[in-house]
């Protein structure tokens, strides 16, 4: 099951953790909360693909283990993650009787804070070992998909919303061909703010409840659907209009600029090379 995108913007100074809704529960789906705070106000996320059981197990794991050694800063919390990760491991894949054979992947999951003015977000891998993430990643069943989609978007300095357009619109068209992923998105965003702990989860109400229809993201959806409706229809352009529409059409996409900021490069705004001397 699953979908899940991690990635940073404005040269590393945020990042962004989408994940779909879909889970699974003796085999019927149904929407499920997917982005978690460890703990209240520690400005501390946790995503993770695989089986909801193991994820219900772990996080309160860690929520003990962290208090016991009280470990508070953040950045130390990706040891406990993995300390606690791979007793679970071991217990349920390495220890007599066997529970899961070594095809089946018990829980791949991300791990979000703020250290210092920068976030980072780690990958947690089910036998206990976590990594740093560069630039962008994704877990899960959509993964593959998701990451196909990335990389043809992806720029290290885009701002913080077009990272957010980024992973809603890669999220929505990974559900349009995998039954594993729903289109209904959950946020959270990790960005340095003074007197706050860094972390925002958009479907996050006041009262502390989770909204699955958060009005924000509705919009966000909706616009990329405008923009997919738009990008059909000048595919088309493109292969059937006249030349005066291509040629207006050529000529917009010269003058723009992408998401980073940086002017398309074009061959009639190159300047000639000077002619090498004798």
């Amino acid at each position: 099951m699953t979908c899940i995108i991690g990635m940073y913007y404005n040269s590393e100074k945020g990042a962004v953790l989408i994940a779909d809704s879909r889970t699974m529960t003796g085999g019927d789906y149904s929407h499920g909360q997917k982005i978690f705070e460890v703990e209240s106000s520690t400005g501390i996320v946790f995503s993770s693909s695989g089986l909801s059981g193991i994820a219900e197990k772990l996080l309160p794991n860690v929520r003990a283990a962290r208090s016991r050694a009280r470990q508070v800063l953040p950045s130390e919390i990706v040891n406990v993650f993995e300390d606690e990760m791979a007793e679970l491991y071991n217990r349920y894949k390495m220890t007599r009787p066997y529970r899961f054979g070594s095809d089946y992947t018990l829980l791949t999951a991300f791990i979000g804070f703020t250290d210092g003015d920068a976030p980072q977000l780690h990958c947690l891998y089910e036998n206990g070992y976590a990594e740093i993430i560069r630039e962008f990643h994704a877990i899960g069943h959509g993964a593959r998909h998701a990451m196909n989609i990335l990389r043809t978007l992806y720029a290290p300095s885009i701002s913080k919303d077009r990272a957010i357009e980024i992973g809603v619109h890669a999220l929505v068209e990974v559900a349009k061909i995998d039954a594993m992923v729903d289109d209904s998105p959950q946020i959270a965003i990790l960005e340095k703010k003074a007197q706050t702990s860094g972390l925002e989860i958009m479907n996050r109400r006041p009262d502390g409840t989770f909204d699955f229809e958060c009005a924000d993201i509705k919009k966000i959806i909706d616009k990329i659907a405008g923009i997919e409706e738009k990008r059909t229809r000048a595919f088309h352009l493109l292969l059937d209009g006249s030349k005066d529409v291509k040629k207006k059409f050529d000529k917009a996409l010269q003058e723009y600029s992408d998401g980073a900021g940086k002017p398309k490069k074009t061959a009639d705004r190159a300047q000639p090379r000077p002619a090498a001397g004798n």
